[in-house]
């Protein structure tokens, strides 16, 4: 199965085959060679997916996608700040 990144598709499960979304038409690789399969893990400015990277034999790996669930522009900066400071250690 391949996962849709689009946060409004509404239905984000598609056969592991196709290279766009069945719902929305988003392409279903991050960066041409990730292959997102299920959320597992959400977050108060992101979620966590899990993933293949096709380019490594298909190894398992994690994927952050960014969206914070605040309003406003100082509040949306900061969690930006935070964000990049988790990936950083990641």
């Amino acid at each position: 199965m391949s996962y849709c990144l689009n946060l409004n598709c509404q239905q984000p499960e598609n056969p592991n085959d196709i290279k766009f979304c069945q719902a929305c038409g988003s392409n279903l690789l991050l960066r041409g060679h990730y292959q997102v399969i299920k959320p597992i893990g959400n977050g108060s400015f992101g979620r966590t997916l899990l993933a293949l990277d096709l380019d490594r034999f298909n190894t398992p790996c994690v994927v952050k996608q960014f969206f914070p669930k605040i309003n406003g522009s100082i509040s949306i900066r900061k969690a930006s700040e935070l964000f990049k400071r988790e990936t950083e250690q990641l």
